[in-house]
């Protein structure tokens, strides 16, 4: 699968791209001290890259610096977590710029995801918390408080979409990892932090909870054609069905896209939604569905190289079924 775009977060900390313009010596001289083993130092000239940034409302130094400032923290600091968790929230309060914020919100809601994955054994071991109270630690919170934490946070990022989807992923290279032309697959910050938020919302972990109204993916048209998905009327009790939410953002992102249905954003988010929904579908003949609507897309783009994406995934499923049915030859074939 090709490797998308992503935003450079503080747990993982790959390697910052070069910095540029005003600011082009001041970084050097970070990646000089971190080399020398200097963090002290390094934090310390960072701090004031940010001010300055600050200053110029250079948004994306701003960011950038902010990003070093909670590396070092790691580093320098004994409760350096959740100083950086209560840092990013100080700075989202504190922003005026919207899509600065949403940004912020979608980083923030990644570190505690981030979080939960590297402590996972913690969380499946803690009872539930009587509440939450914002200036608890969160690393005490119990599974469910902290799935909340996170569902906000990626919900706050992606409103306003609309201006969000204005903004070209251009303007953010300077915060981003990326793969040689992933900007075709990823082409705004919208997408970016769609993205980001499915991959949460994807997550193969046990449900938080069990409602007797749980949300199932148990319709066979959440699984055909873009067109008739863009369509659907999502109607459900469960309001915390990570599921239920992940194909909320597949057809708004589909939606989004639909213009450009010729483009690899688009096709790659239709194949992303039809392989999620035939992992989790529990209707009937599930395969079935599948397989006729991807014929029917690549049939609608054989003149355009993009049906290659769909006849793999035709040729893919083929096998699979065929290794299914060569372990169990009293199975049905699918034409």
């Amino acid at each position: 699968m090709k490797t998308y775009i992503s935003i450079l977060m503080l747990i993982c900390f790959a390697s910052f791209s070069n910095a540029q313009n005003d600011f082009d010596s001041q970084w050097e001289k970070v990646t000089e001290l971190e080399k020398e083993g200097l963090t002290k130092s390094a934090a310390e000239l960072v701090n004031t890259i940010y001010k300055t940034a600050s200053e110029a409302k250079n948004k994306q130094q701003q960011i950038k610096a902010l990003l070093h400032k909670s590396k070092y923290m790691l580093v320098l600091e004994e409760e350096a977590q959740l100083n950086i968790v209560n840092l990013f929230k100080s700075e989202i309060e504190a922003t005026d710029n919207i899509v600065t914020k949403h940004l912020l919100e979608n980083m923030l809601a990644t570190m505690y995801w981030q979080y939960f994955q590297q402590n996972r054994y913690k969380f499946y071991n803690r009872t539930k918390t009587t509440e939450k109270v914002d200036n608890v630690d969160f690393r005490t919170w119990d599974l469910e408080t902290l799935f909340q934490e996170i569902h906000f946070y990626y919900q706050q990022s992606l409103k306003n979409g609309l201006l969000l989807q204005q903004e070209a992923l251009e303007k953010y290279s300077l915060l981003l990892h990326e793969a040689e032309d992933s900007k075709t697959y990823r082409p705004t910050l919208y997408d970016l932090l769609s993205h980001n938020a499915l991959q949460f919302y994807k997550t193969s972990e046990n449900s938080i909870t069990q409602p007797a109204y749980k949300f199932i993916i148990d319709n066979s048209e959440f699984i055909a054609d873009s067109e008739k998905f863009i369509n659907l009327s999502f109607k459900s009790k469960d309001s915390t069905s990570l599921q239920l939410h992940a194909l909320k953002i597949y057809q708004n992102l589909s939606k989004f896209h639909r213009n450009d249905a010729t483009t690899k954003a688009f096709v790659t988010v239709d194949i992303e939604r039809l392989k999620f929904v035939a992992q989790h579908a529990t209707f009937n003949d599930k395969e079935e569905h599948l397989l006729k609507t991807l014929k029917g897309k690549a049939e609608a783009l054989k003149n355009n190289p993009l049906s290659a994406l769909y006849n793999f995934e035709i040729a893919s499923l083929y096998r699979e079924l065929g290794n299914r049915y060569n372990s169990n030859p009293n199975q049905g074939e699918i034409d």
